[in-house]
């Protein structure tokens, strides 16, 4: 309870030494246009920047629960197809913190008018520590600094499940007053320094038993720790080609008629897995040192982009404007150190002197992959259309390519969207699939390319708060893990089926809100997902004392169908097959009060409060339950000035 108030204390009252506020700046306001934000791929339309708000929609679920049980550890795909599609290059591995993760791709660029300050800050159950920070400042009109840092702390239900994250960013954006050079640029940090507990040892004692202290049940791993560290330098520059136009409504600057890009990536990654009792019995194979293992592996790439591409003019002479192409050329520097020490038994040993040596992968290579599109420059009716492609010339990459196509429809004024988009892809496999040395994994493989044809259709009609999505993807030569962990390939085609919508309805004063998920794999040997996930809220939201405050109390239900979940190695930070039992098949229901104050929001909620009533069949990822009944409290906080 003193941490508790400590904390509670500190987040109140920092801030306002930290940051002047003004009385006029604390209007009821849902949406702050003096601050707006874009990511990486909306730069360059000027259309496409999201608004601040600070409405209660969505404001407890901070983190979902596809998590090892506790708010900070790996992550689990409820969901497929995977996002990025159209990435060619190199992959180290599938990254199962990269949720929690900063990268340039989802990292908010700010304009602001005023100094932007975001706090957001959650307390509960098992010192359960979230706290978000978001600092944005136009140092001129056209050039703005941001601060984000994210951390996540919490000693969890279970034995060793405690977490200690943290996630800070840097960034900029630039754009000179004559409309010739833009920048952006970020220097990211992510670090995860977790306990690795291997879940706990018999789920199906677990899934049998009456209420137990959680803290008293018997875990896999009793000395084992992870640590994953990235550090990421992006700069992406552009340069407009163009003539300068002398008149008021320009203000001087260029209309260009194509850009270059020049694209910049410096990204330094360590995986750490650490166990001083290898001996337990968890690990099937011990290949070096029995006595501890120190498993790591270190890979960087550099990578540089050369870009061309024609834009609009704003003469609309027909086609010689509207048909617009770009080219580009990207080459990778990749180096990979992986590396397990170990001890020596021989005589140095006897004598009491520590004698080590170690196993090694340690190589460097590099690509070249070369892309083009031909796409419209500008639209008269709403509608959009792009075609593009890549390929890998030369390196760990080549040959692989990429071809997509896209149309996009607005509608009704843009309240509404409908696209169409086609892709066929070809990938060499992750480097951990082909090569992999550690103290109780050791393969080498040369497995082929990962091949994908994906069709999706999106519809979004924003009026009616309505969205669907239908996807279908052919995979072939899937790579997964074995129910050993062990990495295998499987050369037949696997057809995947995805339906989404997201309908929200509103009578008077009521809201229910509905996500629906229906996945449909015909060959689940090694693709398995749960057929449906659903995701319902349903609550009562008004205005309260003349208008002063908002306030929103419901109850939400997450649920997934029963299937054979992928279960979890510690040792390689991968998800594998299990044959052995289904999971799903249980609601989650959290009830929560939210309000809104000016531009603060507070939250207290209950998470999993129908725990100890339906049973144990809490777990959606073998051996890792989700956490019992938790109370939680979060506030936000914006500042604008």
């Amino acid at each position: 309870m003193q941490i508790f108030q400590r904390n509670l204390f500190l987040f109140f009252f920092i801030p306002h030494f930290l940051f002047s506020q003004q009385n006029n700046s604390l209007r009821p306001v849902v949406k702050q246009s003096i601050v707006t934000f874009f990511n990486l791929n909306q730069f360059e339309y000027p259309d496409s920047v999201f608004y601040i708000e600070n409405t209660l929609y969505n404001f407890t679920k901070y983190l979902g629960k596809n998590n090892l049980g506790n708010n900070g550890l790996p992550l689990n795909d409820f969901i497929y197809p995977l996002p990025n599609t159209d990435y060619i290059g190199f992959n180290y591995s599938k990254n199962s913190y990269k949720n929690y993760f900063f990268s340039p791709q989802n990292l908010k660029f700010y304009n602001t008018r005023t100094p932007f300050t975001d706090l957001f800050y959650v307390i509960g159950s098992k010192r359960e520590q979230l706290f978000k920070m978001v600092f944005s400042y136009n140092v001129k009109k056209n050039w703005n600094v941001t601060a984000h840092f994210n951390r996540i702390r919490s000693e969890g239900f279970y034995l060793r499940q405690n977490t200690n994250d943290n996630f800070i960013a840097l960034s900029t954006n630039y754009k000179s007053l004559n409309n010739r050079y833009y920048l952006l640029a970020s220097i990211i940090y992510n670090g995860s320094k977790n306990a690795e507990n291997g879940g706990i040892a018999n789920d199906t004692a677990f899934l049998n038993s009456e209420n137990i202290d959680k803290k008293l049940i018997a875990i896999g791993l009793s000395n084992a720790k992870r640590t994953n560290i990235n550090r990421t330098l992006y700069l992406k520059q552009y340069f407009n080609l163009g003539e300068k136009l002398h008149d008021s409504a320009t203000n001087n600057s260029i209309i260009p008629k194509s850009r270059i890009l020049l694209t910049t990536l410096y990204d330094d990654n360590v995986l750490k897995y650490e166990d001083d009792r290898p001996w337990s019995g968890y690990y099937s194979n011990i290949y070096y040192d029995s006595t501890r293992t120190f498993d790591s592996t270190y890979y960087n790439k550099i990578e540089n982009e050369l870009a061309w591409k024609r834009t609009d003019n704003r003469k609309h002479r027909g086609y010689i404007d509207i048909i617009g192409f770009g080219l580009a050329i990207k080459h990778q520097l990749i180096k990979i150190e992986q590396r397990e020490l170990f001890k020596i038994s021989d005589a140095s040993t006897v004598l009491g002197l520590i004698n080590t040596t170690q196993s090694k992968i340690d190589t460097t290579f590099g690509n070249i992959i070369a892309g083009g599109e031909i796409f419209n420059t500008y639209s008269n009716n709403g509608f959009w259309w792009n075609i593009s492609t890549k390929y890998g010339l030369k390196g760990y990459n080549k040959e692989d390519y990429y071809v997509g196509a896209i149309l996009k429809k607005t509608l009704r004024d843009s309240i509404g969207l409908i696209a169409l988009k086609v892709e066929n892809k070809s990938q060499t496999p992750d480097f951990i699939y082909n090569r992999y040395i550690s103290n109780h994994f050791i393969w080498e493989n040369y497995f082929n390319k990962m091949k994908e044809f994906r069709i999706t259709f999106h519809f979004v009609m924003e009026k009616y708060n309505l969205a669907f999505n239908a996807n279908y993807s052919n995979y072939s030569n899937v790579l997964y893990f074995n129910d050993s962990a062990i990495a295998k390939q499987y050369t037949g085609p696997v057809p995947v089926l995805s339906l989404f919508l997201k309908k929200e309805f509103t009578f008077y004063n009521w809201h229910l809100n509905n996500k629906i998920n229906y996945q449909n794999v015909s060959d689940s040997s090694v693709i398995r997902l749960p057929k449906f996930i659903l995701d319902h809220s349903l609550y009562y939201e008004n205005d309260l004392f003349k208008h002063a405050m908002r306030l929103q109390i419901g109850a939400s239900v997450f649920y997934t169908s029963s299937y054979y979940a992928n279960t979890y190695m510690p040792a390689t930070a991968q998800f594998y097959l299990q044959n052995r039992r289904k999971y799903g098949n249980y609601p989650f229901i959290d009830f929560f009060i939210s309000a809104r104050i000016k531009t603060v929001r507070i939250f207290f909620k209950i998470d999993h409060l129908n725990s100890g009533f339906m049973g144990n069949n809490y777990m959606l990822i073998p051996n890792y339950p989700i956490n019992d009944r938790a109370f939680k409290f979060g506030i936000s906080w914006m500042f604008y000035d």
